[in-house]
């Protein structure tokens, strides 16, 4: 038994409760900018506050499908299968992360 229940427990509460005011804020600024064009979309995300609080927004979104897909895995899988998922749900959590970063950072300069 590896005792990371807690922990995961712990984590998956933790980010849920970090992405309640960055899911609010989110939602506000796209009912704020509604009916903008492309050019008012790259203007706000050039903000640099914009930009930080996004990129939290999707880093901790992708980290709490990890722990919740990972609670799944561990549920209804064993063996070589338990393994695999596994680390493709770490690969899939790493590369969102990694593709929102990169377009954030495109998108902003």
């Amino acid at each position: 038994m590896s005792k990371k229940g807690t922990s995961n427990f712990i984590m998956q509460r933790a980010s849920a409760v970090l992405l309640l005011p960055l899911g609010v804020w989110f939602l506000w600024s796209l009912a704020a900018h509604a009916g903008g064009d492309y050019f008012t979309a790259r203007a706000w995300l050039s903000e640099l506050k914009n930009t930080v609080l996004l990129g939290a927004l999707v880093t901790i979104g992708a980290l709490h499908m990890r722990i919740g897909m990972s609670e799944v895995i561990h549920d209804y899988f064993t063996g070589t299968m338990h393994g695999l998922l596994s680390w493709l749900n770490w690969l899939v959590a790493l590369g969102v992360i990694g593709v929102a970063l990169w377009s954030l950072y495109a998108l902003a300069a």
